[in-house]
């Protein structure tokens, strides 16, 4: 996908996206544009907040109670991973364990462990470790969605 910006001076700015077929990663951008993003409501320090999906490095699940992980700081949400999963998978969210979901788009890098795990470090310095029932989807995610028998 090929990126342009223009710089005007004058007149009214404009978005024109061109496009062969509509796609998630699309309506994800054209939400974006149309300032119709979904926000996740979460709870910190007693008050409610809205967070943007980009914001979150992490979700994990703790006692059935679930958390977004920020760059400074942990907050309460109101979804299950699942729900994240389901909402935001086409955002870069992504299930790397059974307590956790991972924002692609926060890993700094990832290295190969023993027992086909994956370590991914993340933005925050944070190690996430992807547990080997769920490194073969990652993989396959980073590849760019198919593997070479879909395509």
């Amino acid at each position: 996908m090929k990126l342009r910006l223009i710089r005007i001076s004058e007149g009214e700015e404009e978005i024109v996206i061109r496009y062969r077929e509509m796609n998630s990663h699309l309506q994800s951008i054209v939400a974006l544009a149309r300032g119709a993003e979904p926000k996740i409501r979460a709870v910190w320090e007693g008050r409610e907040i809205f967070l943007l999906p980009e914001e979150v490095y992490y979700f994990e699940n703790v006692d059935g109670v679930t958390y977004a992980y920020l760059v400074d700081k942990v907050v309460r949400v109101g979804e299950s991973l699942r729900e994240i999963t389901l909402t935001y998978e086409d955002r870069g969210f992504f299930r790397c364990s059974k307590s956790m979901v991972l924002n692609i788009h926060r890993i700094s890098y990832l290295k190969s462990e023993p027992g086909n795990r994956i370590r991914a470090t993340m933005e925050n310095k944070e190690q996430v470790m992807i547990s080997r029932k769920y490194a073969k989807e990652l993989r396959k995610v980073l590849k760019g969605g198919a593997d070479e028998e879909e395509r």
